[in-house]
């Protein structure tokens, strides 16, 4: 691990300092976990998901999402948290 020298604003060290009181957990962890998802959602290439295959002169049954869709699906943090 490395360690990084960040500036933030007074407004967002106080946003942080608040988000970790509540959460019981150093701000530290927070802005690293901020780093990854930030890093998973910006910075990762993501790789191209495959057209589904359909038996020739047939269409799906139902309009499908749009990869965009499928992605903040796929990497939300609100759909892990909600999940048992």
């Amino acid at each position: 691990m490395r360690t990084l020298r960040l500036t933030l604003t007074d407004s967002e060290y106080e946003a942080f300092q608040r988000a970790a009181e509540a959460a019981h957990r150093p701000m530290g962890q927070l802005l690293r976990e901020a780093v990854t998802t930030f890093q998973r959602e910006k910075v990762e290439r993501k790789a191209p998901l495959r057209d589904l295959p359909v038996l020739p002169g047939h269409r799906p049954l139902a309009d499908l999402p749009s990869r965009a869709d499928l992605y903040e699906e796929m990497f939300s943090a609100e759909v892990s948290d909600e999940q048992p």
